[in-house]
């Protein structure tokens, strides 16, 4: 294979194989990343450090951060429609939290923290548009100084380089794979999908994931960039005004880990020692799980009816807002352990050796609704031990809303 970081030029299938796959990684990572920020800002006024018209604007922003998030399920659904366009196969594997700075070359730790002045300038460079000065933001606003010369420092200019890849390999040489297997908007709930048959529907779908995420030349008002921008100046804002007695954050434990899961652990990080708070956080990871083992296999089996891919694109899209967006938020709320006094936890979003769902449609639905059993019945034992965190029961009862959709 070409050395992409001596050159740093993408001439062959697996060059460009390679650049996608990272993208998948990093956009995977970073949904993550911005939904643990979201979980960490309190929802109630109970919570206590914030008034009622804060605790609005709170809430405004964790709705941002969330819808954010869900952009970044698009851009890597959108990638595997290209991998799957060229000849590679969808992925979705990435080494778990926290990720050291030198992983990707955009040179910025990939970790699980909870909202602040940091985490955001951190979100806000991931999403840097390409006519700002990347360097200077780095040492200015992050500290982050160094003499390397690396190939890519923004989420903008990894997709550069892709797009240079398909403009520099022959159309007809290209795009070889299944075109059965890309899925557009009539499949899943994403507006923005494009299916890639050629290099022009190829750089629509980059061009639709990088001015969501930095906006266009002269427009980032409504861009990941610009929505962090104002997050914020918001923030800064309310914390000059309030100073100490404005307390919008819970006080959550960063890089959770609840046990180490094969080997893709990247770096150490916290382990929670609290039982309860670890079984319902291994509960999250597992319904996680088996959502992204259910999105890549409508993305990768050939010969699926259209109402099976659309009624399993239902069931992963909808997991997310009513199962893991309150079953993370409730994690948020538990104590981390005796390590931690004071501190609460989150949700560690885990990935392990897991086995992908076979390429058979009616075996493949055998695997899932036997997953989706046990831990609907996990679901129910760990709501019945804490009949005060009602949050459980109504997980319990979503998803026994969503198995119409596997049935």
């Amino acid at each position: 294979m070409t050395n992409l970081h001596s050159s740093n030029k993408v001439r062959t299938r697996s060059d460009l194989l390679t650049l996608l796959s990272e993208a998948c990684e990093l956009e995977h990572g970073l949904a993550c990343s911005y939904l643990y920020a979201a979980f960490s800002l309190k929802q109630h006024l109970s919570e206590g450090g914030l008034t009622w018209e804060q605790l609005h604007k709170v809430k405004k922003w964790a709705a941002q951060l969330y819808l954010v998030a869900s952009q970044e399920m698009f851009h890597l659904s959108q990638n595997w429609n290209l991998l799957n366009a060229i000849g590679g196969t969808p992925y979705y594997m990435r080494p778990n939290f926290p990720q050291p700075s030198k992983y990707y070359p955009i040179r910025i730790p990939l970790t699980l923290e909870p909202f602040s002045e940091r985490s955001i300038k951190r979100f806000i460079m991931y999403e840097l548009p390409r006519n700002k000065g990347e360097r200077d933001y780095l040492k200015d606003e992050l500290g982050y100084q160094g003499e390397d010369l690396y190939e890519y420092t923004t989420v903008g200019q990894l997709y550069d380089l892709i797009r240079e890849g398909i403009l520099s390999i022959p159309e007809n040489e290209l795009f070889v794979g299944i075109p059965e297997l890309q899925m557009g908007k009539e499949q899943i709930d994403f507006q923005e999908i494009v299916k890639v048959i050629d290099s022009k529907s190829a750089l629509d779908g980059i061009d639709r994931v990088v001015e969501q995420g930095e906006g266009n030349e002269s427009e980032h008002v409504n861009s990941h960039y610009g929505i962090f921008c104002s997050i914020l100046a918001e923030f800064l804002q309310e914390r000059k005004l309030n100073g100490s007695l404005y307390d919008p954050v819970r006080n959550a434990i960063t890089n959770p880990v609840i046990h180490i899961k094969g080997d893709y652990r990247a770096d150490r990080g916290n382990y929670l020692t609290n039982e309860f708070t670890a079984q319902v956080a291994d509960l999250f990871d597992d319904l996680y799980n088996l959502m992204l083992r259910v999105l890549h296999f409508v993305f990768s089996a050939p010969g699926q009816t259209q109402l099976n891919r659309r009624n399993l694109c239902s069931f992963a899209i909808a997991m997310m807002p009513m199962v893991l967006k309150p079953l993370g938020d409730a994690i948020m709320q538990l104590p981390a352990g005796r390590l931690y006094p004071g501190k609460t936890a989150g949700p560690a979003f885990s990935m392990s050796r897991h086995v992908i769902l076979p390429q058979s449609e009616n075996t493949a639905r055998i695997v899932i609704l036997e997953r989706f059993a046990e831990l609907t019945n996990r679901a129910k034992w760990t709501a019945t031990t804490r009949a005060d965190l009602v949050v459980l029961d109504a997980v319990t009862q979503n998803l026994e809303r969503l198995k119409t959709y596997i049935q």
